[in-house]
């Protein structure tokens, strides 16, 4: 039997985004970081703008082929984390 495992919060899951288009994270660390979430078969939490973050990030380090390019650009992934940062900020209002 698995364990039950916390999400991230808020704040790691900013900081995935932020390492990555910095480049001191590559896409393949990010991706297992993602991914051991999303594969979990048990998930404590329901914030719905980690959850989609998750979904974007596991996947992440997808190409097009076997000497292809990215499927998610850099300018893609700053458009996630920058819907990520807007969802935040609303809910916060309705808090």
């Amino acid at each position: 039997m698995r364990a039950m495992v916390a999400l991230p919060t808020r704040a790691e899951v900013e900081a995935r985004f932020e390492g990555l288009l910095r480049g001191d994270m590559t896409r393949e660390e990010v991706d297992r970081w993602a991914a051991r979430f999303v594969a979990a078969d048990m998930a404590e939490g329901d914030d719905e703008p980690v959850w989609e973050a998750l979904m974007h990030l596991c996947g992440v380090d997808l190409r097009s082929g076997p000497d292809g390019d990215y499927l998610h650009d850099d300018e893609q992934v700053a458009g996630w984390l920058g819907e990520f940062r807007r969802r935040v900020r609303t809910e916060r209002r309705r808090d």
